[in-house]
């Protein structure tokens, strides 16, 4: 039951990541399970992501696995996507450390962030 809840998620996230883009390059794809070196649920260049679909939230350890994914698969940055409890898949949680969120915000803004 608990893996059908997840795998609903990661399908229900793909599509809503999906919505309007033509680019099949810039899509979002599901990646298939690979064991002990996981690359994480989700394939969103330049992002891993870790989808969760959980009563109870550790966002410390959903954080520390998808940054641990995102580096297994060679991705910049990793983001912990959390279902939220009766609400949409737009009403979820992105969540991600505040290390990457100033790597991410330093890409967009077109400069380097400091190494930590």
């Amino acid at each position: 039951m608990n893996k059908a809840k997840g795998t609903a998620w990661e399908s229900a996230l793909r599509t809503y990541l999906n919505e309007g883009l033509t680019d099949r390059n810039a899509q979002v794809r599901r990646n298939a399970q690979t064991g002990v070196n996981d690359i994480g649920d989700l394939d969103a260049y330049p992002f891993t992501g870790e989808a969760k679909a959980v009563k109870a939230y550790d966002l410390a350890g959903f954080v520390e696995q998808a940054n641990r994914e995102a580096h297994n698969a060679g991705s910049p940055f990793g983001v912990a996507l959390i279902k939220r409890p009766r609400k949409g898949v737009g009403d979820g949680y992105a969540v991600m450390d505040v290390r990457t969120f100033r790597r991410v915000r330093a890409r967009l803004l077109g400069v380097d962030a400091p190494d930590d």
